[in-house]
């Protein structure tokens, strides 16, 4: 039996707009985010990407302990992964500092 216990990926589509779904889960999966205001920082940084990194943001769901959306990019958008990193920073020291969130792991 093969040590990959995974799905087989499927082969790679290249298109010259491509929508992203993505999923991002807490550090160590804590369970941070079911509360109204976490969900506005989420949304309220979502919104900033656009201006921020050209980045648009589509539906979304935000569980207690990862989030799941849908991304675009804009022609002069940085990458998917400097937009991820940078999110992941944004939300994390809004949480921290709104929230009084501790041992908030920011960035990688």
């Amino acid at each position: 039996m093969s040590m990959h216990n995974h799905l087989r990926r499927l082969g790679r589509i290249w298109i010259d707009w491509p929508i992203y779904f993505i999923t991002t889960c807490t550090f160590k999966r804590r369970a941070i985010l079911a509360s109204n205001e976490v969900v506005k920082i989420l949304v309220d940084e979502w919104h900033d990407a656009h201006e921020r990194h050209g980045w648009a943001i589509g539906r979304y769901v935000i569980m207690p302990d990862h989030v799941h959306f849908f991304c675009s990019a804009e022609l002069d958008a940085k990458s998917l992964p400097t937009f991820m990193q940078a999110w992941n920073q944004w939300t994390s020291k809004r949480m921290a500092r709104q929230l009084k969130f501790s041992g908030l792991r920011v960035g990688r």
